[in-house]
């Protein structure tokens, strides 16, 4: 057995003659136990968070979106004539977007107004987001829209009110602003909300879901487009992208799910790691602890390094004992910790502790990653060996002056 190490646990496991070290060791203990379980249960409610928010991404968005690099729209009928040449491909639909001014009785909110074609429901699965009312665009001789869930709650949005319609408003392409008749100087068309999506996009954008030949009239368009959205054939690989960009060449740009919402994902990695770093202050609150522990026991075992060293127990050897010692403290402390924090995780995918409100799931989601364990384990490990660094070195000190 290894003698260092034989000696730091039994002066872990042992009461101290000095109540003032079994207290601060119990607090520093604590801090840690409570540090990594918070660490724990937060990244995990991260994770859950993002992976929600991927989720609602995958039904909004379709696996490829074609846009041309330079100006806001084109005509798509040649582009659409060499993606079908494309193996792989199985529905192409047409998207126009721009930003509009939406009005419901007396609210009023700008959006981000999407015609779609008859393909788009065949490229996204915006069924599986729906919260209220229908994913149709037409009910009998009525054009209908669909709304955004954050758009619909700040407008007010009744899918049952057969009375109220939305204004859709923008202004009129080449037309001079009258003071005396605003109007004439605006496009709008009335739209019946139809139904509500959980859309969760992290980029502040509202969306209001319409057909494509109404938004083209509304925008003065004939066939233009912003956008075609692709789904592809299971199974399909990654060449298919590489296909597409060779096919349409430098005027248009090539998205998967992840380009279409790269700012979106590296803000959720940017605030995960973030909030990783600010926890890890909480465990120097526990280092400093350990420190002022090890510190008054090295103090209160000071007859006991006269005894290794006259046993021929070298300065290195001493060193290892308190090193091993900080250790045991803090991964004593991670091991509960951690313990506590898969626990509450376990009871939250069980039972749903944390409500989310407005979505399409009922409780918070949480997702626990092998590498976040890992990720506050090391730096546990870290802050131990680090508090126990000057303790260690003053039981050397101690040990050479009293065996001189």
């Amino acid at each position: 057995m290894n003698l260092s190490s034989f000696i730091a646990r039994r002066y872990f496991f042992s009461k101290k003659k000095t109540n003032a070290i079994n207290i601060i060791s119990g607090i520093s203990m604590g801090v840690f136990l409570i540090g990594t379980s918070v660490m724990i249960i937060i990244l995990s409610l991260l994770n859950g968070l993002e992976d929600l928010v991927k989720e609602s991404n995958n039904s909004f968005d379709p696996d490829l979106k074609v846009q041309v690099v330079k100006g806001k729209v084109f005509d798509p009928k040649l582009v659409i004539q060499k993606i079908k040449k494309i193996e792989g491909i199985a529905e192409i639909s047409e998207v126009l977007e721009e930003n509009v001014v939406v009005r419901y009785a007396d609210a009023q909110e700008i959006a981000r107004v999407k015609g779609v074609d008859e393909q788009y429901t065949k490229v996204n699965q915006i069924d599986t987001l729906l919260l209220a009312g229908t994913t149709s665009f037409q009910v009998a001789d009525q054009t209908l829209a669909i709304f955004g869930v954050d758009l619909a709650n700040r407008l007010n949005i009744n899918v049952n009110n057969e009375i109220t319609s939305a204004e859709v408003i923008v202004p009129r392409k080449g037309a001079k602003f009258s003071s005396l008749d605003p109007s004439q100087s605006l496009n709008v068309k009335y739209l019946k909300p139809g139904g509500v999506l959980s859309i969760t996009k992290d980029d502040e954008v509202d969306y209001l879901l319409a057909p494509i030949a109404v938004i083209r009239e509304l925008l003065d368009y004939k066939s233009e487009v912003s956008a075609l959205e692709i789904r592809l054939n299971e199974g399909v690989s990654r060449k298919t992208k590489k296909a597409l960009s060779e096919a349409l060449g430098e005027e248009f740009k090539i998205l998967d799910r992840y380009e279409q919402n790269e700012t979106a994902y590296n803000v959720f990695k940017s605030e995960k790691w973030l909030t990783f770093a600010l926890l890890s202050l909480i465990l120097l609150v526990a280092a400093f602890n350990a420190v002022g522990a090890l510190t008054m026991l090295v103090l209160e075992k000071e007859k006991d390094l006269k005894i290794l060293d006259h046993l021929g127990m070298i300065p290195s050897q001493i060193q290892k004992i308190y090193l091993k010692e900080g250790l045991y403290l803090s991964l004593s402390g991670a091991i509960l910790g951690m313990l506590l924090g898969l626990s509450f995780c376990w009871l939250q995918m069980t039972y749903g502790l944390i409500k989310l409100e407005g979505s399409l799931i009922d409780f918070f989601p949480v997702r626990v990653r092998a590498f976040d364990i890992i990720a506050v384990l090391l730096v546990i490990v870290v802050m131990g060996i680090l508090s126990s660094i000057y303790p260690a070195r003053l039981a050397v000190k101690l040990g050479t002056r009293i065996g001189k």
